[in-house]
């Protein structure tokens, strides 16, 4: 009996703390690459569902590296007054980058954070670990990013944080009818900046 009670309580506190850990979602900052094919020509209704939209590219919906993937960061102003992330990525995550950037070479891939698309950019092979976004972040961009990705100068990047966020949200077309449908007439979904 006291076994059961000694088993029981580890198991308790193993789930209240995977729990806890769940409950502390990353800063939704991914990376999706396109699509090779366009809407028109998917192949049945699962393909369909799998890609979005930005500026007439499509895109797969399954990102192919987010923030949990990395484990530093640096950020650099721009003239604009914008900020741009250098990432690194987390030793065991590299060789995916790598064959991922390898098997999609000269395609776009498109940096998305916290829900807006950033400038997209021409894959080329990444056998570094390093991925840019280049620019259109803010301080709260940055912060955010920070309580999951270790920042190289921490000091840097805390002159650098906002506590709130001051971008517009995207607005979305009110005419359903000129959105894009797939072959189903479903509406493909849309990202916007």
């Amino acid at each position: 009996m006291k076994f059961f009670c000694t088993i029981s309580a580890i198991i308790a506190t193993v789930v209240m703390a995977c729990g806890c850990q769940q409950g502390q979602r990353a800063y939704p900052v991914y990376f999706l690459v396109q699509d090779s094919n366009t809407v028109t020509e998917a192949a049945d209704s699962t393909s369909a569902k799998m890609i979005v939209r930005y500026k007439g590219t499509t895109y797969t919906r399954m990102p192919i590296m987010s923030l949990d993937h990395f484990e530093k960061y640096q950020s650099h102003l721009n003239p604009d007054g914008s900020y741009g992330v250098t990432l690194y990525a987390r030793k065991e995550w590299r060789n995916r980058l790598y064959y991922n950037t390898v098997e999609k070479r000269g395609m776009l891939m498109l940096p998305v954070v916290n829900g807006l698309a950033m400038e997209p950019m021409r894959i080329s092979p990444v056998n570094d670990g390093v991925l840019v976004i280049w620019n259109g972040l803010n301080g709260y961009d940055l912060k955010m990013i920070a309580r999951t990705v270790q920042p190289i100068d921490e000091e840097l990047e805390e002159k650098r944080f906002k506590s709130k966020n001051p971008r517009p949200l995207p607005t979305k077309p009110e005419d359903v009818e000129k959105q894009t449908r797939d072959f189903t007439g479903r509406t493909v979904g849309e990202i916007f900046n």
